[in-house]
């Protein structure tokens, strides 16, 4: 079949992985299974729908294999099995950070997977108990903060066949009694206990920010939880260096792959000092044999990489201080400093892949106020390095769509970039907000065809024949490069559960699509053109 893709491999792969961070995990030994919650994070969702961050999984007490994966809009707070029906009870909710405190009571059949929501209206459940009579004791927040924090009040309720227990059937304006205190929403000895539910074999992982497929097959990953790991092309981990801090950003390989440079976030503690120190204004470079640091480069402000397939490097601090750019050569040796202006918007840096040129986006252009695409033109042996402006982010001067920039390709003579649009409608409602793709001839950026879709972007990458858009929902579509026409759509899924991408990576030479997703597993695609 054309165009098909498989998943033949997760790295990373554990039970409970779907889950994310963990709050509970409370065995149900009648019913044979663990059902376990947690919290993915955040992720930058664009476009149609909206992200649902909490997961409720239903584990099989023998595998660990999951029967039923739940999203959840709220954090989970309480977790109370029934004491004989196929049913467990769960109470989430939060308070939303400006008066009103909003959750649900959420009753899942364990066999089934069908889950009804018991609240008629939005209140965070706190905690759950089961009593001998039948009834169904819960303590809620208070409809705002007026209530206060730490506090709820009691109620039970009953019905005469919790099997069947209709949507809405708890009011909880219905009956108030004085509050008590709420205690913990969640299990601080979650993590052993799903250390022992897997015999030591389960650790925290978390999103898999940025990948590269070097030529023998070994595949490169940083995280929230990683500084960088390594896997070899069996799907074996080589070696994997745990994260300082907030863990690592990019990762881009050399042209001779026995290094590669890294790029982080957050704040580490000195361990003389014990003063916070910024991470991200550090970039380092590793061997990727076993992640010793074979260089370290310190900037004003957190980078972004520019890179070309030769070996030419850009460092780009992107402050809203006018500061001055490095650029390396091959062998990895300082060449210039260039000075750029200021950047004027918060959005990530223009991530252009298999290129044979040092291209980043910057603004305003030479002619008008728009972001503008600019080359490093390096020249070695011909004069200093020099910045040349190529061409607008926007093809269309006429249209009033608002672009943002993202992950992009170099394919033949075409650029081939992937970002956020926006198109303002009469009201809010009306407004549009989306994903685009396009590619443009260079030198001179002409658009030789556009898409655009709903979809919340991921990733893109590809060569000179297929691009692969990579959507936060999970969808995979193909497009032909030439034409932009959709090829195919595919859905990845783990375990036979969707997944949420946040980074790809591929490999021509080896047909191979590499998925990080921001539970800390990646998907090992093989794909057929």
């Amino acid at each position: 079949m054309p165009d098909e893709l498989r998943v033949r491999r997760i790295l990373g792969d554990q039970p409970f992985a779907e889950i994310g961070r963990p709050v509970w995990a409370v065995p149900n030994q009648r019913h044979g299974c663990v059902i376990a919650a947690g919290d993915l994070g955040h992720v930058m969702w664009r476009g149609r729908g909206h992200w649902r961050g909490h997961r409720i999984g239903v584990y099989e007490a023998g595998t660990l294999r999951p029967r039923h994966i739940i999203a959840s809009r709220y954090s989970v707070c309480a977790v109370e099995p029934h004491p004989e029906l196929p049913l467990v009870a769960i109470g989430t909710g939060r308070y939303d950070g400006t008066w009103d405190f909003q959750g649900q009571l959420l009753l899942l059949h364990l066999r089934t997977g069908r889950v009804t929501d018991l609240l008629s209206r939005s209140r965070q459940v706190r905690h759950l108990r089961w009593l001998e009579d039948g009834r169904l004791a819960m303590l809620l927040s208070p409809a705002d903060q007026d209530g206060g924090f730490g506090k709820g009040f009691e109620l039970a309720v009953a019905t005469d066949d919790w099997l069947s227990a209709p949507t809405g059937l708890v009011d909880p304006d219905d009956v108030r009694h004085p509050t008590v205190p709420s205690g913990l929403l969640y299990d601080p000895q979650v993590e052993d206990a799903l250390a022992r539910l897997t015999g030591g074999r389960w650790r925290r992982r978390a999103e898999v920010r940025d990948l590269a497929v070097l030529t023998d097959g070994r595949v490169l990953a940083t995280g929230r939880c990683t500084d960088l790991e390594c896997w070899d092309r069996s799907g074996a981990p080589s070696w994997a260096l745990p994260a300082d801090g907030e863990g690592s950003v990019r990762v881009e390989a050399a042209a001779d792959e026995k290094s590669a440079w890294v790029t982080y976030r957050g704040y580490r503690r000195d361990e003389v000092t014990g003063r916070r120190v910024d991470r991200a204004t550090t970039v380092r470079r590793m061997s990727t044999a076993d992640g010793t640091v074979l260089d370290r480069v310190e900037v004003a402000s957190p980078p972004a990489l520019c890179a070309a397939d030769e070996g030419w490097l850009a460092l780009r601090p992107q402050g809203r201080d006018a500061q001055a750019a490095l650029l390396f050569t091959p062998t990895h040796q300082e060449a210039a400093r260039l000075d750029m202006a200021p950047r004027r918007t918060n959005s990530p840096a223009l991530r252009v892949r298999h290129s044979a040129r040092l291209l980043y986006v910057d603004g305003p252009g030479p002619d008008s106020d728009e972001p503008w695409i600019h080359a490093i033109d390096t020249r070695p042996g011909s004069g200093p390095a020099t910045l040349r402006a190529l061409f607008p982010l926007h093809w269309d001067p006429t249209s009033a769509t608002q672009l943002w920039y993202g992950p992009a390709i170099e394919a033949g003579d075409a650029l081939i970039h992937a970002g956020r649009s926006y198109e303002r409608g009469a009201n809010y409602a009306d407004a549009r907000e989306g994903t685009y793709v396009v590619s443009r001839r260079l030198p001179d950026g002409e658009a030789r065809w556009v898409y655009g879709t709903d979809k919340p972007l991921a990733d893109l990458d590809g060569d000179e024949r297929r691009v692969y858009v990579v959507h936060v929902t999970g969808e995979v579509e193909t497009l032909d490069a030439a034409t932009g026409e959709v090829l195919a759509r595919h859905t990845l899924r783990a375990h036979g559960h969707p997944v949420t991408p946040v980074s790809a990576a591929y490999r021509a030479d080896q047909r191979r699509l590499v998925v990080g997703t921001v539970d800390g597993r990646i998907l090992d695609c093989s794909v057929d053109a």
